[in-house]
């Protein structure tokens, strides 16, 4: 006896023929929509990490209040998520100043040592492109990390 089921679809059969095709299913999130939940749970960990201090200027508040400010612009993925490229800033130091570069770079030399300016310049010269499973890991391990802060 057979079974004639040229008819009927299943949904596995629809989503192995999409995963084949390499399209995404409604439910994955692009790449753009993971790397802003990447930055917004990275900007958390950096702000509670540094506990609301500014590090250009000393100010401290509340780390809600607080911004994620980048040395390397967050332009160059090599460096986006890198704890020693990015610090808690003020609003005044990262926003009306541009980062406050001139103090960020004396405090990251005082922080790191000599090395660091050569170690971010390298860094953000080498192309990165982020993959589906890239940030969905690093959207995990900084919600470890920021449990773990509390």
């Amino acid at each position: 006896m057979t079974l004639d089921i040229s008819g009927i679809t299943s949904n596995k059969i629809i989503v192995k023929k999409i995963k084949m095709k390499g399209i995404k299913s409604k439910k994955s999130k692009s790449v753009s929509e993971l790397k802003k939940k990447a930055d917004a749970i990275f900007s958390k960990f950096i702000r509670a990490r540094d506990k609301g201090k500014c590090f250009t200027c000393g100010n401290v508040k509340e780390p809600k209040y607080q911004q994620a400010g980048h040395y390397v612009s967050r332009v160059h993925n090599m460096t986006r998520y890198d704890e020693k490229n990015v610090h808690c800033q003020c609003r005044s130091c990262n926003l009306f100043k541009a980062g406050n570069m001139d103090e960020y770079t004396l405090r990251l030399v005082d922080k790191y040592g000599d090395g660091i300016l050569e170690e971010l310049n390298k860094k953000k010269h080498q192309i990165k492109q982020f993959r589906h499973w890239e940030l969905e890991e690093l959207i995990e391990k900084y919600k470890i990390k920021l449990r773990e802060l509390k």
